[in-house]
This record gives C-alpha cells, structure tokens and sequence, in this order.
C-alpha cells in the first residue's frame, strides 16, 4: 500500500486522495467546480491524466460515511459524470457499498473502491512516477560515494589524510548496502519483475534466503508502506551523505 495510515475525517480522505494523484503525474484539484449539461456540481477531487491521449478526466467522490453507499449516490454521480464527460469516476468510500452501488455500477466508467482498492488502483503508477524518481535524486551522491569504481572519487580520497581517508573507507562499508538496496528499488524493472515490491522488505529477503541484512536499518526493512519505506529511505540517505560530505569537507 502507498499509506499505511487511515484517513481519520472526510477531509483526510479527500487530501489523501488528492495527494496521491498528484504524486502520481495527474494534475488535481480539490473540491472543483465544473459546469455539465445540467448546470454546475462541485467535485471533491478532480484530476487530469495527461499522460493519456487525449487527456483522461477523473471525477472522484469521497464517502467518509458511517455505512455503505447506496445505489443512488451511485445513479446520481453517473449523471454527472456523463453530462460533464468526464472518462473516469471513483467513488471512494470508508466503508464500503451496497450490493444495489455495484449492480448500477455495472457496465459503466465508475469505479467503487474503498481505500486500499484506491491506493492498489495507483500503486504502481505512484512508484514509477514518484517514488523511484525521489529515490532517484535523493541517493544520486551516496551511489557515487561507494561506486566501486568511480575513479574520480577514489582519486580525491587518495589526497585525504590518512585519519579521513581512514573514516572514508570505513563510510563506504557502513553505507553500501543502503546505495545498492536503493539503486535496486528504484530499477525495479530489472529487480522486482515490474512489480512494485510487497512490504515489507524483511520477508522478501528472507524468502530469497538472504539473512543478513547488512547494515540497513532495521525500521527500514520493516517498513509496511511505500511513503514510510520512501521517508525513511531518504532520511538514512540524507544521514550517509552528509557524514561523506563531512570527509571530503563539501561535495565530492
């Protein structure tokens, strides 16, 4: 999942949901006003994909409800939908839906979905657009710092004196694994089967039979979501470069 946390009010939902369709390279605005056939509606969240050609158009509909959605919220989001022409429609709901929500859901462009379904919906869109191009520029120096062969590092290391150069060696031991498990993540094509990787971490190594962990931190590899993986991942790594800064006294 991309957040481990439930959205606690109608408006944590709406922001949730929000957020994580603009992470994931839509253009999204919330609570908007649109004009239809009939007259003007306010969307809780709105979004354009304009990956998609032509632009795809998302209304979503946040239902932080005590019981399921009825089938007429359903009817009348439909309308609305249809007349504005919009491509997409997600109902998102905290509970759940009726069994009517579904039969009139059927055959059309609107999806029901409660918050996992939502974030499964875009799980792998998110991390290909967001997560692995944030793990991408946050691990950038540290990749280079224990590149076993960046000649250009290795070459200012050699003017350190012996007590850094020392602390260098010793920095690139402690941090590697950290640079090689990012560098994995964030090529998950190649690691992960195009798959976005199944939290946490500590069981797919272990299931590839992989014991030791090396030094990574242990909250890292227990991490249950991807925004918490991410953070964590960018906290440790902003920790690593700043202690090889500190050798070399600036940016390598």
């Amino acid at each position: 999942m991309i957040n481990s946390s439930v959205p606690k009010n109608w408006k944590d939902l709406q922001l949730d949901v929000f957020q994580i369709l603009s992470e994931s390279g839509l253009n999204a605005e919330i609570e908007k006003t649109i004009i239809t056939a009939r007259g003007k509606a306010t969307i809780d969240v709105f979004a354009i994909d304009s990956a998609q050609t032509p632009p795809g158009i998302y209304l979503c509909e946040c239902k932080y409800w005590k019981k399921n959605v009825p089938k007429y919220v359903v009817h009348a989001f439909r309308t609305i939908l249809n007349d504005f022409g919009g491509n997409w429609g997600l109902i998102i709901s905290k509970e759940g839906f009726q069994k009517g929500a579904y039969e009139t859901s059927k055959n059309t462009n609107i999806e029901l979905l409660n918050w996992q379904q939502f974030q499964d919906l875009f799980a792998e869109r998110w991390y290909r657009g967001y997560m692995v191009k944030k793990l991408t520029e946050e691990a950038g120096p540290l990749i280079k710092y224990t590149d076993p062969i960046n000649s250009r590092i290795f070459g200012k290391a050699d003017t350190l004196p012996p007590k850094r150069l020392k602390r260098f060696l010793s920095l690139r031991k402690k941090y590697s694994s950290l640079a090689v498990l990012t560098s994995m993540l964030a090529d998950f094509d190649l690691f992960f089967n195009k798959r976005v990787p199944t939290l946490p971490l500590l069981n797919i190594m272990r299931q590839r039979g992989i014991k030791k962990p090396g030094k990574i931190p242990i909250e890292i590899l227990q991490a249950t979501s991807l925004h918490e993986l991410l953070n964590l991942l960018i906290e440790q790594l902003h920790t690593a470069i700043k202690e090889f800064d500190e050798v070399f006294g600036g940016r390598a």
